[in-house]
């Protein structure tokens, strides 16, 4: 079986829309199911596939990627990263640039801002489309977290 991300996303909302709305869950089921039709939702996800299901087959559809290579929205605003073929990354954004060394998940940078610098680390996801990190200020350790907004 094979659901279109945005389908999928379609039936997550609507299946928290049921089980948080109306004055009671039977009576509120019931009305938003007699409500959307096949003729309205084209899919072929069936009645009996529950929210895990639902999940596993989003995952199945979300891409993958192998290593930090392309677009993020962080907390320092837009990054691009690259790698090279020794495993060095490099990034851009708005105050500055980052270079470091990609171990398993953990990327260890410096980031360079103007006249400062300093260290820096990152922790990806295992899907390595989102990180959490810090980087250290003077002494002072800064959040800096980002999401993938795409894979190069």
């Amino acid at each position: 079986m094979r659901v279109s991300i945005t389908k999928a996303i379609f039936i997550i909302l609507l299946l928290t829309a049921i089980s948080c709305g109306g004055d009671s869950e039977t009576e509120s089921s019931h009305s938003l199911t007699d409500e959307i039709s096949t003729d309205t939702v084209q899919t072929e996800v069936h009645e009996t596939m529950d929210e895990e299901e639902l999940l596993r087959e989003i995952e199945a559809n979300v891409p993958v990627a192998s290593g930090p290579e392309g677009s993020w929205d962080t907390t320092m605003g837009h990054m691009q990263l690259v790698v090279d073929d020794s495993g060095n990354v490099t990034g851009d954004y708005p105050l500055g640039s980052i270079e470091g060394t990609l171990t398993g998940d953990i990327l260890e940078f410096t980031y360079y801002e103007g006249t400062l610098s300093g260290e820096g680390t990152f922790t990806f996801a295992d899907d390595f489309n989102s990180f959490s990190g810090a980087q250290d200020i003077s002494g002072t350790e800064f959040v800096w977290d980002g999401t993938r907004l795409q894979i190069i």
